[in-house]
């Protein structure tokens, strides 16, 4: 069995549009220990490719990364496949934490260590082929990406821990859904010295300049589609997170936290007065 991560952007610039109507951005990956889906591989099972999920709307098919990181293994490793995947779903489904981007690099991983038929680059290449920010989860740590987010820029690990909660409305939205509702007037270029200051915020743990820089340009769309997020964000605020946004193509917040008794309380209160909404502890290291 392993753990595959969560991840959440603190930032996400847009910054152009490429080929087939991918597009380009700049962003911060920062990688959670929690929450964390649990996958285990078994290789003794039927011919073909098996995908379990305690998610019912989870799809077992060619649409799940799982089954694509799987079938690309052995067609480029030249296995038959025997396999089966079962996985329990910790990590919201389409919350804009990258959950089924981590499964599908656990797939390979888990592949590779059994079957030993790919070496790093290879492994990448089929990461990449699996989607674009699935080579991040080969080996999670925090990546200032470009590109489609694809490439990767990893700074020093010096970061403090930050306390953080999550929240999530228990509805998906999905990454296609988001680009397509993208403000255009939003998409441009960073402005000069924004990662520095970003970089030199986190490490000094200080919340106030980071909640002036904590930005998402898909966040506006997904805010005027499903005006409860706001409405959670604000509350968020207003209850003392230091910052709150929606990471990636959401529908997930996240809060960062003074301290973690400020974080515990304010994830009381919301799962107390909403206990339709899923809320999650964790931390930014």
């Amino acid at each position: 069995m392993i753990r595959t991560p969560a991840k959440i952007n603190l930032f996400l610039k847009v910054t152009g549009s490429g080929e087939n109507s991918y597009h380009t951005l700049n962003t911060l990956f920062m990688p959670l220990a929690n929450p964390a889906d649990e996958l285990e591989l078994r290789f003794d099972a039927e011919p073909g490719i098996r995908i379990s999920c305690s998610a019912p709307e989870v799809p077992g098919d060619e649409r799940n990364l799982c089954y694509r990181a799987a079938a690309l293994y052995a067609d480029r490793c030249g296995i038959a496949p025997a396999w089966e995947i079962s996985l329990k779903k910790n990590i919201p489904v389409a919350a804009g934490m990258g959950g089924g981007s981590s499964d599908a690099a656990a797939v390979l991983l888990l592949l590779n260590r059994h079957c030993r038929r790919a070496n790093d680059a290879e492994l990448a290449a089929l990461a990449l082929d699996c989607g674009a920010d699935v080579p991040f989860f080969l080996a999670p740590r925090p990546a200032l990406a470009t590109g489609y987010g694809n490439r990767f820029e990893y700074p020093e690990p010096d970061f403090p821990e930050i306390p953080l909660l999550l929240v999530n409305p228990g509805f998906p939205i999905s990454a296609a859904w988001a680009y397509r509702n993208l403000s255009p007037e939003t998409v441009g270029a960073l402005p000069s010295g924004y990662e520095q200051d970003f970089l030199t915020a986190l490490r000094r743990a200080d919340l106030k300049r980071l909640a002036g820089l904590i930005h998402n340009d898909l966040a506006p769309a997904a805010y005027r589609k499903f005006p409860v997020l706001r409405l959670l964000r604000n509350e968020l605020l207003e209850a003392g997170a230091a910052a709150a946004e929606i990471t990636g193509s959401g529908p997930t917040l996240f809060a960062l936290c003074k301290s973690f008794k400020k974080r515990d309380e304010l994830a009381a209160v919301f799962r107390r007065n909403y206990p339709q909404l899923t809320v999650m502890t964790s931390s930014l290291k």
